[in-house]
């Protein structure tokens, strides 16, 4: 690496880094999962189901014994007393339902839309106090009443249930993962795609492009942009990291944080790692793809155009992706794509997560994008210096692929 490339790197970080629009960059994405999370605790919230409001008609001691357990049972004892005025409450909707004790036997009759009532926990009281009220008619002293009661006691142990504990939470994150790498990619080709697009486009417009390559040359100022603007999506990533850490040190008090950290505990350093290390070696390959189809641009109103080809190829890894997300595994083209470089990133993370391969075979798929990328770089940087100094009004991707065939 030359100073030159060194110094055009520097210069596209810190100018990108000290614009708002790169911080929002970081930003928007968390205010998102903040805004889905805190809608999703809000809908789970207002959803939940308030107590049945019912008449127990029957015994005093039945209803006390029933309001002490009223709230496992998902009900709310009605002081009214009587038959009649149950009923007519009940058809003015006013309680929820009536529950008629006599002799041994229960009748509970509820509205249609009434609250859920936990049946099994109001049998379980209700056979209770039948069996107390069956054992003080036959003589029974309190004490032989309470050995009668007591439940058979039955001890049972999970072998290393710190490990399943670990199994049943990966089992839930490695399926959000199967989704969540296969989005992210695809966010970030697009986003950074479109950055250096921007950037090699702003510069031939402004028709600054020759004083650049007569200070510098065009290999330094094509790996100079793309060292900058990947130095950017490190950034990016760290920041997203140094949250993480943070929200699992401080957002341990916080009920709905703890309960989304515990999921996220199940992923090992060593995965977190290699998929962080395949997005950016995967967004460089897009990176450069992006670099060369910028150079046939005019102006800043063809990048968009320009990019057409990018976002399509970074299609084709997000719908495979999303398409296989509960049974990629199973999948001969899933399979094959996770070891293509431009498919891998959006397949290979997701099999990892799954188990569908071993980490010899992820390292393997890792390994050829990489020789993918140093490649493509060194093929590149010949058709950015071809074209960085072309200026033609012919169709961006006419262009893109006679420079392809001219090389």
């Amino acid at each position: 690496m030359t100073n030159p490339t060194l110094l055009v790197a520097k210069h596209t970080y810190l100018t990108r880094l000290k614009k708002k629009s790169f911080w929002w960059l970081i930003i928007s994405p968390i205010l998102l999962i903040a805004a889905a999370g805190l809608l999703g605790y809000g809908i789970s919230y207002f959803s939940n189901d308030q107590p049945a409001k019912v008449a127990i008609i029957g015994p005093s001691t039945s209803r006390e014994a029933i309001n002490q357990s009223a709230s496992k049972m998902n009900i709310k004892v009605s002081s009214i007393t009587d038959e009649q005025s149950a009923q007519s409450a009940l058809k003015k909707q006013t309680i929820d339902g009536i529950l008629t004790l006599n002799d041994g036997q229960g009748t509970l009759v509820t509205q249609q839309k009434a609250p859920k009532i936990d049946k099994d926990q109001l049998q379980a009281v209700l056979s209770k106090l039948f069996l107390t009220t069956q054992a003080e008619n036959y003589g029974l002293t309190a004490r032989q009443t309470a050995a009668l009661m007591t439940p058979f006691s039955l001890k049972t142990t999970v072998q290393n249930q710190s490990s399943q504990q670990d199994a049943d939470n990966n089992q839930a994150a490695k399926a959000v993962i199967s989704v969540a790498v296969t989005i992210i990619v695809l966010l970030i080709v697009s986003t950074y795609a479109s950055l250096i697009g921007n950037e090699i486009a702003n510069e031939k417009s402004s028709r600054i492009m020759e004083t650049l390559l007569a200070a510098s040359s065009a290999q330094a100022q094509y790996f100079g942009k793309l060292l900058g603007i990947t130095g950017l999506l490190v950034t990016q990533l760290l920041s997203y990291v140094v949250l993480g850490v943070g929200a699992n040190l401080f957002g341990q008090q916080i009920t709905m944080v703890k309960q989304a950290l515990s999921y996220l505990t199940a992923l090992t350093p060593a995965f977190l790692t290699y998929t962080f290390v395949f997005i950016i070696v995967a967004t460089g390959l897009y990176l450069i793809l992006a670099a060369i189809a910028a150079s046939l641009v005019n102006d800043t109103s063809q990048v968009s155009q320009a990019m057409v080809p990018v976002t399509t190829l970074a299609m084709i890894p997000y719908v495979v992706g999303l398409a296989s997300a509960s049974n990629g595994g199973n999948n001969v083209v899933v399979r094959i794509f996770a070891y293509i470089p431009f498919m891998s990133q959006s397949t290979m993370p997701s099999l990892l997560a799954n188990q569908y391969v071993n980490w010899w075979q992820a390292l393997l798929s890792l390994t050829i994008s990489l020789i993918a990328l140093v490649a493509l770089a060194q093929y590149g940087q010949k058709l950015y210096a071809k074209n960085v100094l072309s200026y033609s009004d012919e169709n961006i991707l006419k262009q893109l692929l006679a420079s392809f065939k001219r090389s």
